[in-house]
């Protein structure tokens, strides 16, 4: 299928936030047209006009804001709010996904803020592929004993993409914790589905995992990796925020520690917060090979760098080194 460029509405009161955006967003050429207004009514009137594929709504948009724009707009909006304001609200009202503003914006959080804003409206949008890129060689065949598991946030969705693209279909079962809310994780699974041999669907309780496929945690649910005589499968479980994150990083390497030990390969990515980072320690310390993303390739290194500082990374690279790195340590 050719790639098609993502027509993006940004709608939001302050000037200066959609002068930022709109030209960070220009720069990306997964992006066409970008249009901007200050308020509700000129994006409900644009809309048809235009027929954007997704809209990127502020909270205190005139005349109505995002949870509005949400509401009424059929199509996919992603809602940004100040750091005091309850995400959860905009979840419930079926937003696409939700940004965190920072409290002291510098030109470093507006950069963030930017990247994460061009990959969740991707997501949101649902764009084709338009690379093909080097897969790593394929391993010897391996045991239905290893498994390979990925933790990500901000940023992580393309990242944890580029890694897919680049796996051979031969692999171990790997299983993948994103941050994303719920409802959107399986669109997710089914955008990374087909960018290489491996399949890739979001989780159901009691999933076995096998070779050759991946399983993504459902948004809401914490993933649990499991064992029993027939090998590894995952339970999906409804619990608090672990980290501040449902699903969580540090859930799912706990239990890889457990369960796979020195079997397992952990790969920490992009994001914001420490989630994961005791995890990845904690997988380790019981044998297995983990790897941090470096700080020049993640968007935010935040859980990455948490991992660094505390002895839980065996190797720390560049994005595009990590899929090389996966199947060298199979071998």
């Amino acid at each position: 299928m050719p790639f098609r460029p993502i027509k993006v509405l940004i709608a939001h009161d302050s000037l200066i936030f959609r002068s930022v955006l709109s030209d960070a967003m220009s720069q990306d050429p997964a992006f066409d047209e970008i249009r901007t207004v200050s308020s509700f009514s000129e994006a409900a009137s644009l809309l048809k006009a235009y027929e954007p594929d997704v809209m990127i709504a502020g909270a205190g948009l005139r005349g109505g804001g995002a949870g509005a724009l949400i509401k009424e707009m059929k199509i996919p909006v992603v809602a940004v709010f100040p750091p005091e304001t309850d995400p959860a609200e905009y979840h419930r009202l079926g937003a696409a996904d939700v940004i965190l503003l920072s409290k002291n914006p510098d030109k470093k959080s507006w950069e963030a803020f930017c990247s994460e804003a061009c990959v969740k409206a991707k997501i949101a949008a649902a764009p084709g592929k338009s690379r093909v890129l080097k897969k790593a060689a394929a391993p010897p065949k391996t045991a239905a004993s290893r498994v390979i598991v990925i933790g990500a946030s901000t940023g992580g969705t393309d990242a944890t993409a580029e890694i897919i693209k680049r796996l051979p279909g031969d692999l171990p079962g790997i299983v993948i914790v994103q941050h994303m809310p719920s409802g959107f994780t399986k669109m997710y699974a089914q955008r990374l589905n087909g960018l290489s041999g491996i399949s890739v669907a979001e989780a159901r309780d009691g999933d076995r995992v096998e070779p050759g496929s991946a399983l993504i945690a459902p948004g809401g649910f914490h993933l649990q990796l499991k064992r029993d005589a027939g090998g590894y499968y995952v339970k999906c479980v409804q619990g608090e925020r672990v980290n501040g994150h449902c699903p969580s990083v540090g859930v799912l390497f706990d239990s890889a520690a457990k369960t796979a030990g020195r079997e397992a390969i952990g790969v920490l990515l992009t994001g914001m917060g420490k989630d994961g980072a005791e995890g990845l320690l904690h997988m380790r310390q019981a044998g297995a090979y983990t790897i941090g993303q470096d700080e020049t390739t993640c968007v935010v290194y935040g859980m990455p760098m948490a991992a660094y500082e505390i002895g839980a990374v065996v190797k720390q690279a560049p994005l595009q080194q990590i899929a090389d790195l996966i199947v060298q340590h199979l071998k």
